[in-house]
């Protein structure tokens, strides 16, 4: 599962995120950071994702921006039974006037759609790893 993470495309998965491009990747694969494209109203916005906290196997988060967003997405990955628990938090503020003023439209838009995107997520997830 947590190789899952350190591939672009996994992260396509996370609402806000309609295209991850130019991943930067160290020498072990691991992903360190890429360049993502969220269109809103037929409007794209590109933005960057760049690391915030990792804890091999069990957590790794991103700050994410683009000029009229910004925040942390964080995936907790935690032992439940036999299984895993993925716990997928975005925490997002406004960063830009437009989004200042639509704010709380952008903000239920995110809350609606997350639970719909932790889902893709957690199958994308689910695989040999």
């Amino acid at each position: 599962m947590w190789r899952a993470l350190n591939l672009p495309a996994t992260w396509e998965a996370i609402a806000g995120v309609d295209r991850v491009r130019e991943p930067i990747t160290d020498e072990d694969g691991s992903l360190r950071g890429f360049t993502f494209d969220t269109v809103v109203a037929g409007k794209s916005y590109v933005g960057t994702a760049r690391p915030h906290e990792r804890d091999e196997g069990r957590r790794i988060s991103w700050e994410i921006s683009n000029q009229e967003i910004r925040g942390v997405t964080r995936v907790d990955l935690t032992p439940d039974g036999p299984g895993t628990r993925i716990t997928v938090t975005v925490d997002v503020e406004s960063a830009g006037l437009m989004s200042r003023m639509f704010f709380p439209v952008v903000a239920a838009t995110i809350g609606k759609g997350l639970p719909a995107s932790v889902e893709e997520f957690a199958a994308a997830l689910d695989g040999p790893g």
